[in-house]
This record gives C-alpha cells, structure tokens and sequence, in this order.
C-alpha cells in the first residue's frame, strides 16, 4: 500500500494527474456549458458573453499563479493549495442540479476559475523535474499527454452520455475528478523531495519583441477560440445525437496529439516560425469550409484541420517560452503571458463571433471572419527571428 502511494505522489504521478483532470474538465465538462447555458434560456450573443466573462476573469489569479510556480516546492501538504482544488469537484457537484439562469451564470464563471491551477500545476512540476534531472524540457511530452487525455476522454464522454444521458454522467463526474486528484493532494515521497530550490524568480514584463510575438498568438486565438463553442451549438441543430457534440474536441485532441508526433524533431527556430504559419492556413481552411455549411459528419472531419492547427501552435508556442526564458527560472511567468494573451482573444473572439453568429449564422459568420487569419503570421514576422533568443540579463528586470 505505501509504495502504491509512493508511486501516486510520484513527479510523473502527479504530473499526469493534473493533466487527467484537466482532460475531465475539457472533455466532458467544456463542451457542455453553450448547451446548459442554452438550455437555461441565454441566447447565442449572451453565451458568448459568459464565456468571454470566464476567460477575464482568470486575468486576476493567472500571472500571480504562474510567479508561483515558478518556485513551488510541492514536497508538503498545501492547505491553501488542496482547498483550491477541491473547489472544482465541489462545484461539479452542484453543477447538474442547479436551475436558475443566475446561479448557473455564477457556476459556470466559478468553474472556470476552479479549473485553472490544473494545468499550470502540472506544467510547473514537469518543468521542474526536468530542471533537478538536467533534462531538456520536452514539449512533446505535455502537448501529447495533455491533449491525449483531453483527445481520449472526449470520445468516451461522447459515448457515456449517449448511453446514460447527460443528467446522470454529471451526477458522478464529480466523485470521478475528486478521485482522479488524489496525487494532487499527496505530499510527495521522501526521495522527491526537492531540497535545493532555485531562488524566487524575478518579475517578469514583456519587451518590445515579445509583445510582436504576444500579439501574433492573440490574433491566431481571437479567430480561433470562439470556433469551438459556436460549432458545438450548430452541430446541435444538425443532430439529435448529444454525444455527437464532444466528439468536435475529442477529434480535434487526437489529431492535435497525432500532429504533436510528427513535428517533435522539429526543434529549430526557423521550423517552429514555420509551424505557426501552417496553423494560421489550416485555420483558415477550416472557417472557409465552415462556410459551405456542412452537415454533422462534415463539421466532424472538419473537426482534423482544429487538431493540425492548434497541434502546430502549442508545439511552436512552448517551444517559444522555453527558448526565449533560457534558464532565467521566468518559464512559467512566461507561460502566464501567453496564457493571459490566450484567454483575452479567446474573451474578445467569443463575443464577436456571438455577436455574429447571432444575426446573420454560422456559416455564413466563419467566411465574413476569414480575412483576420493574415494577422498573426503578419506579426510573426515582423517580431523576426531575433524574439527567439534567450532574454538578455539586461531585459529581465530585478526582482523586488
């Protein structure tokens, strides 16, 4: 029994669990929140605004977290820390039997929050363990088993919620997260201690360079976050089949997994500049075939060029943090930038294209939209090649 702990309190253990709950929350809880939000009355501009709301409202907690991280210990119970993340199976749990539109605006915001430490939590162990190990940070590691999990437990949410309805799958799925985490609430084990901490890290602000490059991730996700909820909500009017709408994500997850693989030896400057090009061309494909109005198994296959291109981008993007942080202990504060430039496309993509979708439609919203795709490759190469460099010492200022 000790050493079945000793395993789950394990760096690996916990990594994977932080990401394995996390795949809970995208694959069987994310894809639902337009359609309990539909289902409680909101029209299609005020789903968009809730969502948008979430996304803000992670800008309070997001760069103090990621500051954090950077020097978390992990090797001893956090009571701060578990009742942060026990707040996201409490919420799940009340998810389900909640009526009012109100008090279900107010959940849905919640969650958002309560999911956040998750993934940043385990991409702060992971990077850690390879720091004490005197690895090399290996991106395809966390893109493959983060977007596995998501990939894999969309698919099965798709087929439990078929064959038991979505009532009674988000009656359990509390008690499922709450268990998944236990590795999370686990001190770790003697031998994982980690006794020589490196020093707090510096306050980390975006120079010119990285603010070029900042705002050619925000214009890639200003078009590409809001696709994702809207589709889900059309795939509604083309089939009674409820498990058909997380089988999008789950498809775009393992494609994004697949397309992980393949550009993991490209490891170069010049190819992950490239593969930023590529994703904003496949996004654009992807809303250009949008427009012909596709039925539910063409939004589907549709659902692989989602996975090419944002497969490309992540690989790309943390092979960009990693490179430009060096070994400046700023990975995560940087990582908290392109989180926060993330979440503010995603916020302001979303209530534009609600706002769209809801006066002249879907498809005809992803052709009238196409054109802004030329904007995040454009900014990309006017950053150029010399915002991939490791900070000078002179540009990371000191901290307070």
């Amino acid at each position: 029994m000790l050493k079945r702990l000793s395993m789950l309190s394990s760096p690996m253990g916990f990594v994977l669990s932080a990401l394995f709950v996390n795949g809970i929350a995208g694959g069987f809880v994310w894809p639902y929140f337009p359609i309990f939000l539909s289902g409680a009355g909101l029209s299609k501009s005020q789903v968009g605004l809730v969502l948008g709301v979430s996304n803000i409202l992670v800008f309070l907690v997001r760069l103090p977290l990621g500051r954090w991280l950077d020097h978390s210990h992990g090797h001893r119970f956090d009571l701060p820390l578990t009742a942060i993340l026990l707040a996201f199976p409490a919420l799940l749990f009340v998810l389900p039997h909640t009526r009012s539109p109100a008090a279900l605006i107010l959940l849905v915001l919640a969650l958002g929050l309560a999911r956040l430490p998750f993934l940043p939590l385990g991409l702060a162990r992971l990077k850690r363990q390879s720091d004490l190990e005197k690895k090399q940070f290996s991106p395809l590691l966390f893109v493959g088993a983060h977007h596995f999990f998501l990939g894999i437990l969309g698919l099965l949410a798709g087929a439990i919620i078929v064959s038991f309805g979505t009532g009674k799958t988000f009656a359990v799925l509390w008690l499922v997260v709450l268990l998944s985490m236990t590795p999370l609430l686990l001190p770790a084990s003697p031998e994982n201690k980690e006794d020589n901490l490196p020093p707090a890290p510096p306050r980390l602000l975006p120079n010119a360079e990285e603010i070029l490059i900042l705002l050619s991730f925000f214009f890639f996700h200003l078009v590409n976050a809001p696709l994702l909820p809207f589709t889900e909500l059309y795939m509604k009017t083309h089939t009674h089949h409820a498990g058909w709408i997380p089988w999008i994500a789950a498809i775009a997850e393992v494609v994004m997994v697949i397309t992980a693989f393949s550009v993991s030896r490209l490891t170069s400057v010049a190819s992950a500049r490239i593969a930023l090009v590529i994703a904003s061309g496949a996004l654009a494909l992807r809303m250009a075939l949008y427009g012909f109005s596709p039925s539910a198994a063409g939004i589907l296959g549709i659902s692989f060029l989602d996975g090419v291109s944002s497969g490309l981008f992540w690989m790309a993007s943390l092979k960009w943090m990693a490179e430009r942080s060096g070994k400046s202990n700023t990975f995560n504060q940087m990582s908290g930038y392109v989180d926060l430039t993330v979440m503010t496309a995603g916020a302001l993509g979303t209530i534009l294209f609600g706002w769209v979708d809801g006066r002249i439609g879907f498809a005809t919203s992803s052709m009238e939209l196409l054109g802004l795709n030329i904007l995040a490759p454009a900014f990309l190469l006017l950053a150029g090649k010399r915002s991939w460099a490791p900070r000078r010492k002179k540009d990371t200022p000191v901290s307070s």
